[in-house]
């Protein structure tokens, strides 16, 4: 008669709970001690083993592989083994254990009866109510996707409370940050938050003094190009500052731009820039005060856009810097456009002579030709063609790079078939000197050469057909006279 008890059964799964902080994994195996008997006594000797484990008492099914043990020690019936069914034969199922022994002399292996029940040390059972195990009376429940704690609050580093489900808690001398949350699919977000509360916070820091993002930031939009790239209808950006202070103090938006960069891509950035397609680039409205305002520290100018009595107003301590400036380098193109009355103290006007604008009968006049007044009662002038004409009325302006201060014009003004004619002032005219040389002071009226001016020496004809007086010389042949334009 054979006979074997399970003394002592420790299994891995009180170990399991530990070994995340061993140095060395500890594997799957356990031990597992027995007493065998043979013929009434204690058996000494050796023996062959071939263990089982079933999940069940009498059938079920087998977990894992046969576990055989070749040349086992038995001292006064005692024997200790290690088996190992490898991983996942421990889930938190009951287990039992059906022996088969093989002594020397044998004919065969002789299975045990009945199997002997694996059952867990004390710790093991503590162990078992863990969430991973699925067994016990824990707080946290098994899930299809994972486990689920709707008890109350979890403190991580500080006492779980009623106000936050979750808190973190990280002293000044702890080193990095308190949650570090990555994900690797750009389809999704590494943190997803919501408030479905009326009016609720999505996200509310009330102490910390500064935030740092690395990257770009879309707020309305999935694909940010910028630092923070805002997309919206209507408002996109909303700020309000209480004045306080002086200086900076006073903005509820600052924006500052700084040369910078290197080679090729170094440049000066502005501090603010707008666009828009379709509106204003930037727009600025005050109840009491000023729409938009701009200052230039070195030059101690400054501008305001929509002042309470002003639509734009512009300053300058110095006369070295003007309050304001508008060019436009196009050819033809208005620098300043004013619809309705403009008043000035001073006029100071850069150009030479005064020029309005009149259509041409004929054919087109290049700066400095002399025109007169069509026969046809068109009200249209014409290349003049012929000596002392009295329907003289004026110099195409702006030969030789002198150009018109004032130019008075109509509605056509700038289309095709109009020259601005000077009417007063100095103007580059194309003179003929053959007749008689012309000298600083002499009267000019027209020449028979087309579009010329030559010196009126007949006093009794040049009356009607002056056109202005000489104030450069030329001696002979033809070229170009600085004349001061005055019809008479």
């Amino acid at each position: 008669m054979r006979a074997i008890t399970c003394l002592l059964l420790v299994t891995a799964a009180i170990l399991a709970a530990t070994a995340a902080f061993a140095q060395t994994p500890m594997g799957t195996a356990f031990t597992f001690q027995g007493e065998l008997r043979k013929g009434g006594l204690p058996y000494n000797g050796s023996v062959d083993l071939v263990l089982r484990m079933y999940d069940d008492l009498a059938a079920g099914n087998q977990i894992g592989g046969d576990v055989a043990i070749a040349g086992a020690t038995v001292t006064n019936g005692l024997f200790v083994v290690t088996p190992d069914f490898g991983p996942g034969a421990f889930n938190g199922n009951a287990r039992w254990l059906q022996v088969n022994v093989l002594t020397p002399g044998d004919a065969g292996y002789t299975t045990l009866d009945p199997r002997q029940a694996l059952t867990p040390a004390p710790y093991a059972l503590y162990a078992g109510s863990a969430p991973t195990s699925g067994g016990g009376s824990s707080q946290w429940a098994n899930e299809a996707l994972g486990i689920e704690y709707s008890a109350g609050g979890v403190g991580i580093g500080t006492a779980a409370t009623n106000v936050a489900r979750l808190r973190i808690v990280s002293g000044a001398s702890a080193v990095g940050n308190p949650l570090w949350i990555t994900a690797g699919n750009p389809n999704y977000a590494a943190i997803a938050f919501g408030n479905t509360g009326a009016n609720g916070y999505g996200l509310y820091d009330p102490s910390s003094a500064r935030h740092y993002l690395s990257g770009s930031l879309g707020i309305g939009t999935t694909t940010p190009t910028f630092p923070l790239d805002v997309t919206g209808i209507g408002t996109s950006i909303r700020a309000s500052a209480t004045g306080f202070g002086n200086g900076f103090g006073q903005a509820a938006v600052t924006a500052v731009g700084t040369t910078g960069g290197v080679g090729a891509f170094r440049g000066v950035a502005s501090g603010v820039f707008a666009t828009s397609i379709d509106g204003r680039g930037v727009s600025g409205y005050s109840t009491n005060s000023v729409g938009v305002s701009g200052d230039c520290s070195t030059a101690g100018t400054y501008g305001f856009l929509g002042t309470p009595n002003e639509g734009v107003y512009g300053y300058s301590p110095t006369a070295l810097h003007t309050a304001g400036n508008f060019t436009n380098t196009a050819v033809g193109g208005v620098a300043l456009r004013a619809n309705g009355i403009a008043q000035v103290t001073t006029l100071q006007i850069l150009g030479a002579d005064l020029a309005e604008s009149f259509p041409l009968s004929d054919e087109q006049a290049e700066p400095g030709t002399v025109l007169a007044i069509a026969d046809d009662a068109s009200g249209t002038l014409h290349v003049c063609h012929e000596a002392y004409s009295a329907r003289v009325a004026g110099v195409v302006s702006g030969a030789k790079g002198l150009n018109a201060g004032v130019i008075l014009k109509g509605q056509d003004f700038g289309s095709d078939g109009h020259a601005a004619v000077a009417l007063s002032g100095r103007v580059w005219v194309k003179c003929d000197a053959g007749h008689a040389p012309i000298h600083v002071g002499d009267l000019l009226t027209s020449a028979d050469r087309v579009g010329y001016a030559m010196r009126a020496s007949d006093g009794k004809r040049r009356g009607g057909a002056t056109l202005g007086k000489a104030m450069t010389a030329l001696e002979s042949g033809t070229g170009y006279v600085l004349v001061l334009v005055s019809l008479q």
